[in-house]
């Protein structure tokens, strides 16, 4: 009975190592989905500078949030200026924001996607004089500032997938040809395929031709060397973006929805490991202990089995 006993809780602990190994096959990972593609999360971005709850700038933001929201209805794109052109911009009060959508989303998931942005860049970033989300088929972006036409080819966030190896050549060829198809591309949208491979870029309508292709060269170019031999990766940039997957397969990444300004890439990763490292640390530690105290009940046990205390 000792033996099975303890040879249950030997398997029971091994399985919680498991669980707690997010490079275990069956480790499960923090939803970034609603159930549709196009609203995926992404990351955003929000300042630390804050306004005043009650404020003006309150104020004309939430104006700003709600005609965005609406203007999904005539067009993919829209930046605004609150309060409207024409009347003199109050210092710490003018509000600049736009939306976007991706090209060959309908109105309606455009509608949908920007409405979903809104409400969370308002959670994510509370008070926060500036804010910005990227959804995986919208962008919803505001300042206290305008950025309107400024070009901005910082790395907000950057992510490869699982490498292929060279064993797949076929698969790093078409995944090659992709990213090349996106690169010698034109316009500010941008897509290509070949086989299982996929992949987009875009970037802002704020910027003009020369200043599109700039940042996307940019992104494409990264993108291609960083994880030209990955199962999938995306580079986002201030003002455009790029990314591909094998098989649908894309790099999984939680952004922190705080982060402003700076790169955020795979080194980010080196916490999560650490802290993995220490859950499976302290959890073996336990099960020594364990196994030490039941050898040592067990031996008690057997010393007075006589007097039947132990069955």
């Amino acid at each position: 009975m000792f033996k099975t006993t303890t040879t249950t809780l030997l398997c029971f602990l091994l399985a919680v190592v498991i669980q707690a190994d997010p490079s275990s096959p069956t480790a499960t990972y923090p939803p970034t989905s609603t159930g549709s593609s196009t609203d995926t999360y992404v990351y955003a971005v929000c300042s630390p500078a804050k306004y005043s709850p009650g404020s003006g700038y309150e104020t004309n933001l939430n104006s700003l949030f709600s005609s965005l929201a609406s203007s999904t209805v005539l067009s993919r794109y829209t930046n605004l200026t609150v309060p409207a052109a024409g009347v003199k911009p109050e210092q710490g009060v003018t509000v600049y924001g736009l939306f976007q959508c991706q090209d060959d989303l309908d109105q309606t998931s455009c509608s949908s996607c920007v409405s979903r942005a809104v409400s969370q860049v308002g959670t994510l970033c509370p008070t926060s004089y500036a804010g910005y989300l990227q959804m995986q088929s919208c962008l919803v972006r505001y300042d206290k500032s305008s950025f309107f036409g400024v070009q901005d080819k910082a790395v907000v966030i950057k992510k490869c997938g699982q490498s292929m190896g060279f064993n797949d050549q076929d698969a790093l060829t078409r995944a090659g040809d992709v990213m090349g198809s996106l690169g010698s591309g034109s316009g500010p949208y941008r897509i290509g395929g070949n086989g299982d491979v996929t992949g987009v870029a875009q970037c802002m309508r704020d910027l003009s031709a020369s200043q599109c292709q700039d940042c996307l060269a940019d992104a494409i170019g990264r993108l291609r060397s960083e994880c030209g031999m990955a199962q999938g990766g995306y580079v986002y940039l201030y003002k455009c973006y790029a990314r591909f997957s094998v098989s649908g397969s894309h790099a999984r990444q939680t952004p922190n929805p705080n982060f402003f300004g700076g790169e955020k890439d795979d080194k980010d990763d080196n916490n999560g490991v650490g802290k993995t490292l220490a859950i499976i640390i302290g959890i073996i530690t336990l099960v020594i202990l364990l196994v030490v105290f039941l050898a040592f009940l067990g031996k008690q046990c057997r010393k007075l089995q006589d007097e039947k205390w132990c069955t």
